[in-house]
C-alpha cells in the first residue's frame, strides 16, 4: 500500500497542490489574462493529441502498404528462377507498382 501512495497517488496529489498554488499566483499577477492563456495553452494541447493521433494512423497504414510492397519484391526476388522460367515476370511486373502507387496514395 505504501509503494502506490508513493509511487502514484502522492506525485499526482503534489503536481495538483502545485499547479494550484502556480495558478493562484498568476492569478494575483496578471488577472483574468492567466484565465485566457490557460484556455489557449489547453486549445494547443488538444490540437496537438489530435494531430498526433492522426499522424500515427496515417503512418500505420503507410506501413502496412510498404510491408505488402516488399512481402511482393521479396518473392520476387526469391522465385526468379521460378518466374522467368514459366514467363511470369509480366505479371510480377506489373503487380510490384500496383503495390507502390498504393502505398504512395496513401
Amino acid at each position: 500500500m505504501g509503494r502506490f501512495l508513493g509511487g502514484f497517488v502522492l506525485p499526482l496529489l503534489l503536481l495538483t497542490v502545485q499547479l494550484a498554488i502556480a495558478m493562484f499566483f498568476l492569478y494575483n499577477s496578471l488577472g483574468a489574462a492567466m484565465i485566457t492563456s490557460v484556455v489557449g495553452i489547453m486549445c494547443v494541447l488538444v490540437s496537438v493529441v489530435l494531430g498526433t493521433r492522426r499522424n500515427n494512423r496515417f503512418q500505420s497504414n503507410v506501413m502496412k502498404c510498404q510491408d505488402s510492397r516488399m512481402k511482393a519484391t521479396n518473392e520476387m526476388l526469391n522465385y526468379m528462377r521460378v518466374i522467368k522460367f514459366q514467363a511470369w515476370d509480366e505479371h510480377f511486373n506489373k503487380r510490384i507498382p500496383a503495390f507502390r502507387s498504393r502505398s504512395l496514395a496513401g
